[in-house]
């Protein structure tokens, strides 16, 4: 028997040492990064940022892999049944870690046991976009066109829990309006649909909404975070166009599937801060309308779990049902 028990603890010394060599090589081959949405959104915005830094610091190439649909639980669900080996991650906007585990019983993953938190790298506000052809200019217009409409206005967004979606829920219940919801496959399709005037208004990214607002395709009329954006200092929040109270911002963060081992989520977690330090990526993030906002992995975690609680409440009280 001490034989066999001195045998079995030899073998656990080498795994160990073998699953400590392999986190102090990492990496050794290619990295993919799932964007849980198609090219054009925050999401992706995030992910391109660290795929084009990244290859550089961890000499190996790192490619983006978009994979949208169902508001990000599918891309979300390959990421969580991944390998734990740090080279499948996820840049991910809030909706899939937060949200979708309030709207879908049947979840095929979830967050707490399945995601591990590097870090929350970019911060957004939204920004209350409308078509040109739209005839409002301010949050008060807005409410009092979708007040004498009675349901005829429509938005956009990127899917039923996204935080793009429930900015405008939580809107419609705070003013009593009715503003028809129509959902894509992602930021940059549901801006498209604005552009096109297929819906009329979109509680936006700001990475997603500001290129077309400077270009004059969209019209921007507030801000959703409670404080006003210093990159958009001209816009009003909506707090103080008339809904006071009001405060809504999104976020870019990066994960990795669970048991990933420390060393490696602490090595990404290292060289995302580096990125994220950068001058040039500062002057990327503020020009887009975002912030660059960094929290190590167990700050991160713990955010989330608050930020998720937070939108239970949220959806509970709303009743919104996953679709």
């Amino acid at each position: 028997m001490k034989r066999v028990a001195s045998g079995l603890l030899s073998i656990v010394a080498v795994l160990g040492c073998a699953g400590g060599a392999n986190a102090q090589a990492y990496p050794e081959r290619p990295i993919r990064i799932v964007c849980p949405f198609p090219p054009g959104g925050s999401s992706d915005f995030g992910a391109r940022i660290l795929a084009q830094y990244l290859p550089n610091l961890l000499k190996q190439p790192v490619v983006i892999d978009n994979r949208g649909g169902a508001g990000g639980n599918i891309g979300t669900d390959i990421v969580a049944k991944a390998s734990p080996d740090g080279y499948t991650l996820l840049a991910t906007s809030e909706g899939p870690i937060t949200v979708s585990p309030s709207l879908y019983p049947r979840l095929p993953y979830s967050p707490a046991r399945d995601l591990s938190a590097v870090t929350q790298y970019i911060k957004y506000t939204h920004v209350v976009v409308v078509s040109p052809t739209v005839k409002v200019s301010s949050i008060k217009e807005l409410i009092a066109l979708a007040k004498a409409q009675g349901g005829k206005l429509s938005y956009s967004h990127p899917g039923v829990g996204t935080s793009n979606h429930l900015a405008v829920e939580q809107f419609k219940l705070m003013t009593n309006t009715d503003i028809i919801s129509v959902s894509y496959k992602g930021g940059g399709p549901a801006i498209v649909s604005v552009i096109g005037n297929e819906t009329q208004v979109s509680f936006a990214t700001a990475p997603s909404a500001i290129p077309h607002v400077k270009s004059g395709k969209l019209k921007a009329i507030a801000v959703t975070a409670g404080k006003r954006s210093s990159v958009l200092p001209d816009l009003p929040t909506i707090a103080e166009s008339g809904v006071p109270g009001y405060a809504i911002e999104g976020w870019v963060g990066l994960l990795t599937p669970a048991k990933v081992p420390a060393a490696i989520v602490a090595r990404l977690y290292d060289e995302t801060v580096r990125i994220m330090k950068m001058k040039e990526v500062n002057d990327l993030v503020f020009s887009s309308g975002s912030e660059v906002a960094y929290t190590a992995p167990k700050e991160t975690q713990a955010l989330l779990r608050e930020e998720g609680a937070m939108w239970a409440t949220v959806i509970r009280k709303l009743g919104i049902k996953g679709e």
